[in-house]
C-alpha cells in the first residue's frame, strides 16, 4: 500500500515521551522517540546501522542514544558521535535517518516525507485540545485494521445503532439523513441531526449526572470532520428539545490515526468537555466507555472487515453504498487524489536521511 508521506502523523502523546526511549512503527518504519538534554523531542530510525540492533533497548548517555550491542552512540541528527571500540573511528555508514518532529496540541507530530516539504500549517487545528476550559481524557489503542477503514468508520453515523446499540445508538439520529459539508480549509464534514427523541445512553447518563432539568425529549447532533490524511474531529451533544444548542452538553473529540502497517493502526483518541471539568469519576466513566466501545465493538468489526478484504483494494470490490457513506466516499476520493498526485510528482522519491526538529 502507498501512504501519503508528505504529511504529519501523530507519533505519540507528548507525555508518552519523557526520559524513556519509545519505539513505534509508523508507515512500516520503526521510529525511535526520545527527548534530548534540553527536553526537545527527537525522532530517528530505531535500527543501529552496524549490526541492526534495536536502539530502544539501549539507553541515553549525555543526550545521545547508546546502542545496547556494541555501544555506538547517535545524536539527535542521527550522526554517530562515539565508538568505544579500538581506535574509536566512526564508520562512514554509521548514520540514522532523522525525522522532522514537533509538538502541538499535546502530541508529538512526525513528518514522514521529504524534510524540504515540511509545512506546519498542515497540522489540523483541533483547538479544543489546547483550550484550558476543556477537560481532556485521552488514550492510544492498537487497531488490527487499515487506517482508511477507521477513517470511514469515524465518519459513518449509520453503524451506531448496530455496533454501539447500548451506548451511542440513537433512534432519531438513525432516521436522520447525513449532510455533507466541505469547508474552505479542506475539512470534509458528515453531520447528522436528530430532533425530538430519546438521547443515546451515554448522554442520558451524563445529563442526569450534571443537570436537574431532565423533562421531555431531546435533540441530538453528531458531526464528523475529516482532515487529511487521517484526522477526524467529532462534535457530539444533546439539548432539551427546541432549546438552543449552547444550553446543552457537548463533547469535542479528536481521533488521530497513524498507520503502523497496511493492516494495523495506532489510534490516538481524546474526549474533551467544558462541563464537570473537576469530576474524576466522570473521567473514569468516559475512559472506560470509550475504550470499551472501540476495543470490544468497533475494533472487532474493523478487524473482521480487514480479514475479509485481505489485500484487495477497496474500490475494486465495487462496494454498495448507503446514503450515510457520502462523507466516507468524499474523503476516500480526496485522499486517493492526494496520494496519486504525490506519486506522480515523486514516484520513486527517497526521503532525505536527516532533518532538524521544527518548532
Amino acid at each position: 500500500m502507498v501512504f501519503l508521506r508528505n504529511a504529519w502523523y501523530v507519533a505519540a502523546w507528548s507525555d508518552e515521551v519523557s526520559d524513556n526511549l519509545l519505539t513505534r512503527k509508523i508507515l512500516n518504519e520503526q521510529v525511535l522517540l526520545y527527548r534530548n538534554a534540553y527536553g526537545d523531542l527527537v525522532a530517528t530510525g530505531n535500527t543501529c546501522p552496524h549490526r541492526f540492533a534495536p536502539l530502544h533497548l539501549g539507553k541515553l548517555v549525555d543526550g545521545a542514544v547508546e546502542c545496547p550491542y556494541h555501544g555506538l552512540r547517535f545524536n539527535g541528527e542521527g550522526r554517530c558521535v562515539f565508538n568505544p571500540d579500538g581506535d574509536g573511528r566512526i564508520p562512514a555508514g554509521a548514520r540514522l535517518r532523522s525525522y522532522p518532529i514537533t509538538e502541538r496540541l499535546g502530541a508529538a507530530w512526525i513528518w514522514m516525507g521529504d524534510p524540504a516539504r515540511v509545512d506546519l500549517s498542515m497540522i489540523p487545528d483541533f483547538e479544543f485540545l489546547d483550550d484550558p476550559d476543556y477537560r481532556t481524557v485521552k488514550g492510544v489503542l492498537h487497531v488490527r485494521a487499515n487506517y482508511r477503514y477507521i477513517n470511514d468508520n469515524l465518519m459513518d453515523e449509520a453503524h451506531l445503532h448496530m455496533v454501539h446499540h447500548d451506548s451511542l445508538a440513537c433512534d432519531m439520529v438513525r432516521r436522520a439523513k447525513t449532510e455533507l459539508v466541505k469547508d474552505p480549509d479542506g475539512t470534509i464534514w458528515a453531520n447528522r441531526y436528530g430532533t425530538d427523541g430519546a438521547p443515546p445512553n451515554i448522554f442520558d447518563m451524563m445529563w442526569r449526572m450534571t443537570r436537574d432539568d431532565y423533562e421531555g425529549t431531546m435533540d441530538h447532533w453528531v458531526e464528523g470532520g475529516w482532515n487529511a490524511p487521517s484526522f477526524v474531529r467529532n462534535n457530539t451533544g444533546v439539548v432539551l428539545h427546541g432549546r438552543p444548542r449552547e444550553e446543552g452538553l457537548e463533547t469535542k473529540n479528536a481521533h488521530l490515526l497513524t498507520p503502523e502497517t497496511e493492516t494495523t493502526t495506532h489510534y490516538f483518541w481524546a474526549i474533551c468537555r467544558n462541563f464537570e471539568t473537576g469530576n474524576d469519576a466522570l473521567d473514569d466513566g468516559i475512559r472506560t466507555g470509550t475504550e470499551y466501545a472501540f476495543v470490544h465493538e468497533d475494533e472487532v468489526m474493523l478487524h473482521a472487515v480487514q480479514e475479509a478484504m485481505g489485500e484487495r483494494e477497496f474500490w475494486s470490490m465495487k462496494p454498495a453504498l448507503l446514503q450515510a457513506d457520502v462523507g466516507a466516499v468524499e474523503l476516500r476520493r480526496t485522499l486517493d487524489r492526494m496520494i496519486a498526485a504525490e506519486q506522480a510528482e515523486h514516484p520513486a522519491a527517497t526521503p532525505a536521511p536527516r532533518a532538524e526538529a521544527v518548532g
